[in-house]
């Protein structure tokens, strides 16, 4: 009886498909013409035949099982079976052990690897909304946890001072924003946005933003976490492309 289907994939899952000595993996990419070419090959620890190396001591039945099996590529495969003395039943079992540990620990680490992902439950945003006033800013700073920026990169000195102040603004007002509560200090932030943005105006630059919903995930058990990303950009008047909120341009609009 050969190995089974189930033994083989709780192999090859257990082992990553990374030989259990050299961790190289045991598949190569495909080509244009051609399928992957796979080079791991399940090796028993204990023997399967009673003249092969490191036989005996294991009942028939078990011989087979994927606790017996360890995955090599090609090369240590030889190199195993050419020298049982180094590789005893004791090393290959410990090998296999151990790179199966590794392997769960690298496993879990990408699952649980913090990310951002978008929130199914709000659509994304295909494009900026053109911001004309504080209050419309203000409020989307308000409900964002984090930010993220763009402007040209080719502006004179004094008109990328002038978007770096403004930028720097929004940045403080989003650490400060859950500490504003009253009505005036709320509006005090809504001037400050809307001086800070008509001194762009008058260089010809205008702001547009709008609000990704995102999903924060670092695998514990409490679950995805809501994470509001603020884009903000700042263009030039002349470069910008007023479009509806699907992003189509409609003739005859700037």
């Amino acid at each position: 009886m050969g190995i089974s289907d189930k033994s083989r994939k709780i192999l090859w899952v257990q082992g990553g498909g990374m030989c259990a000595i050299c961790k190289v993996q045991v598949v190569t990419p495909g080509t244009d013409s051609d399928d992957p070419s796979i080079f791991g090959e399940e090796a028993h620890i204990v023997a399967r035949s009673s003249g092969g190396p490191r036989a005996g001591g294991l009942p028939e039945d078990k011989l087979n099982h994927h606790s017996n099996l360890i995955l090599l590529c090609s090369k240590d495969h030889k190199r195993v079976d050419d020298q049982p003395n180094h590789y005893t039943v004791e090393r290959l079992r410990a090998i296999k052990s151990e790179h199966e540990v590794w392997v769960r620990s690298i496993t879990s680490a990408h699952i649980n690897r913090p990310r951002l992902v978008p929130d199914p439950l709000h659509p994304q945003p295909k494009v900026l909304k053109l911001i004309l006033n504080g209050n419309t800013l203000w409020n989307m700073i308000k409900e964002s946890v984090a930010h993220e920026y763009a402007m040209p990169g080719d502006l004179s000195e004094d008109d990328e001072e002038l978007v770096v102040d403004f930028l720097d603004l929004v940045k403080d007002l989003m650490d400060i924003s859950q500490d504003l509560v009253s009505v005036r200090e709320n509006r005090d932030a809504e001037k400050m946005i809307f001086a800070h943005m008509n001194r762009l105006i008058e260089r010809d630059l205008i702001v547009g933003a709008y609000v990704r919903h995102l999903l924060y995930q670092d695998g514990h058990e409490s679950g995805p976490m809501p994470w509001p990303m603020l884009r903000v950009e700042v263009q030039r008047a002349k470069d910008a492309e007023l479009t509806d909120e699907k992003g189509t341009r409609h003739p005859g609009k700037a």
